[in-house]
């Protein structure tokens, strides 16, 4: 287990870079909004509440700019994207961050009145936290090739629940499951000829909007994110260009790599022998 502390000080290296966020209204996004402008980022804003985001980008002034971007739609990333590039002439930083809660229930059985079906879930957690963080890394990579091997760094929102059993919010761990999947995947291959990184944040409890107010209730004293301190996770690989692959989980102000410890334990966990051979094989596999 490795744990990260970092000083306000080292957020002043953001100054001048250009960094894309996503879920930039509310909660952890703007608090991301909010520490990366003060210490002088240029930023391209994405969300899907348009007022709200519109506001906030007029509020920061010229360093600012905003696009209306339901996450799940493959055209509203792709123009956030386009619009930052023509703005800035290029992006250093993306924070895919957008997403919501659970949306429905996926075991509560619905029946189609007029056929007596039983009707499809409501996939639109999925499609947002996954499909969304999927689009957004897509349109990453591709805009972090045009920087010429400047170092660029990706990283994603994921959650408490890519690690911990989290009923009733199936689709959402589903979703935030893959999200941890996507990272784990890109982590041996961006690095290689892009010169880009990739990095996972894990929340724990964390206050923003899209809590449960019935998991607020029952926390009593144990430690709760603020959405600030999850900010300074996210931009953590901003400013220390060198991490890649980590799962940072962040318990109060505590962030906490989960990778290193999980990598370093395996042969306990998974046997010795196991796990000589799932590295041979992954040496053989890996591109």
């Amino acid at each position: 287990m490795t744990t990260y502390d970092v000083d306000d000080v080292e957020f002043t290296a953001l100054k001048r870079k250009t960094i894309l966020i996503t879920g930039c209204a509310t909660g952890i996004g703007r608090s991301a909004v909010d520490l990366a402008y003060q210490n002088g980022a240029n930023l391209i804003l994405g969300d899907v509440q348009e007022k709200e985001g519109q506001e906030l980008a007029t509020k920061l002034g010229e360093r600012a700019l905003f696009r209306k971007c339901d996450v799940s739609i493959w055209d509203d990333v792709l123009e956030l994207f386009q619009a930052g590039q023509i703005q800035y002439g290029g992006i250093d930083v993306v924070l895919a961050n957008a997403g919501v809660n659970e949306i429905g229930n996926l075991f509560e059985d619905g029946i189609d009145t007029a056929t007596g079906k039983l009707e499809a879930p409501n996939l639109a957690t999925l499609n947002i936290n996954l499909l969304g963080v999927l689009y957004t890394a897509k349109c990453a990579v591709h805009y972090f090739m045009k920087q010429e091997g400047k170092p660029c760094q990706l990283v994603l929102t994921g959650s408490a629940a890519c690690f911990l059993d989290t009923p009733p919010l199936y689709t959402y761990s589903v979703s935030k499951a893959g999200v941890m999947g996507l990272m784990r995947g890109l982590r041996t291959q961006l690095p290689k000829n892009n010169n880009v990184t990739v990095n996972m944040v894990a929340p724990w409890m964390t206050k923003t909007p899209m809590l449960l107010p019935e998991f607020l209730n029952v926390w009593g004293e144990l430690p709760a994110n603020e959405p600030i301190g999850v900010a300074r996770a996210l931009l953590l690989p901003a400013v220390r260009p060198e991490l890649n692959g980590k799962s940072f989980f962040v318990a109060g102000y505590e962030i906490v790599d989960f990778e290193e410890g999980l990598e370093r334990t395996r042969p306990e966990w998974m046997g010795v022998q196991l796990s000589e051979h799932v590295d041979e094989g992954q040496r053989r596999i890996l591109p």
